[in-house]
């Protein structure tokens, strides 16, 4: 008989870049969780609009030197500051964490390239992920969700095969338990870390691949061998895992 720990059911939604593309989607969001507020949640937020492709010219740009960089940088900035001055006020601190996550990117791209196109794309493609979440976490607290914004990177860990990464499923299961005990856990899809704590994405669909983990999070990760499961394999039996339901749009 299979034993599952209670303190470990948790619901999953994972929502696509389509879901939050601008403000108005963002705030019809609030209206699909909130008849979850007694359960357990993680909630996963992928990139906002086509902003992972927006990342992407920005490391073309960078490496192929298919134009300016920080041109390409700069439209990432206003297509996500349209959205932030249309959800807060003035004053919010979600201003200075947003900033904060392009100055980021600023650093990568101000020096000259020495790693591999691979290396460069995730740590900076994967800056989308962290800067929806941060603001869906705002927006959510200011909305009345208490919520707990988690970087998944804390969680999720993988081999260095940077732009498709492999899960450590041990040490993930691990840190699933130590660091998914909120009531609402607002993250990101589609990355992961080394264990020398550099950043690494999943791959093509990697964000519905984020949302099987956390499904399969707790004691669900240690009764099956996951080490060969194709994503589509994972989003299937994340749909009837138990604890994890995968919800919304995919990557």
């Amino acid at each position: 008989m299979l034993k599952v720990n209670l303190l470990y059911m948790f619901k999953v939604f994972k929502f696509g870049g389509a879901s939050i593309k601008d403000a108005q989607s963002i705030k019809h969001i609030i209206n699909l969780i909130k008849d979850y507020e007694d359960c357990k949640l993680v909630i996963i937020f992928s990139a906002m609009g086509k902003v992972t492709n927006m990342l992407e010219d920005v490391v073309d740009a960078y490496i192929l030197n298919t134009g300016n960089p920080s041109k390409y940088l700069q439209k990432v900035k206003d297509f996500h500051n349209t959205i932030l001055d249309d959800l807060f006020k003035e004053h919010s601190s979600i201003f200075d964490e947003v900033n904060n996550l392009f100055i980021e990117i600023e650093w990568v791209i101000e020096e000259d390239p020495h790693q591999s196109y691979s290396y460069y794309y995730d740590q900076i493609v994967s800056i989308g992920e962290l800067i929806s979440s941060k603001i869906m976490s705002a927006y959510l607290a200011d909305n009345g969700f208490d919520n707990k914004w988690v970087d998944v990177r804390d969680v999720m860990r993988t081999d260095n095969n940077y732009r498709n990464a492999r899960v450590n499923w041990d040490i993930t299961s691990s840190l699933v338990k130590k660091h998914i005990i909120h009531n609402c856990s607002i993250t990101q899809g589609f990355i992961g870390c080394t264990s020398d704590n550099f950043t690494t994405t999943l791959g093509r669909e990697g964000s519905d691949y984020t949302a099987a983990i956390f499904g399969w999070g707790g004691d669900h990760a240690e009764h099956a061998d996951h080490r060969q499961t194709t994503t589509a394999e994972a989003r299937r039996r994340v749909a009837v895992a138990g604890p994890g339901e995968a919800r919304r749009e995919g990557r």
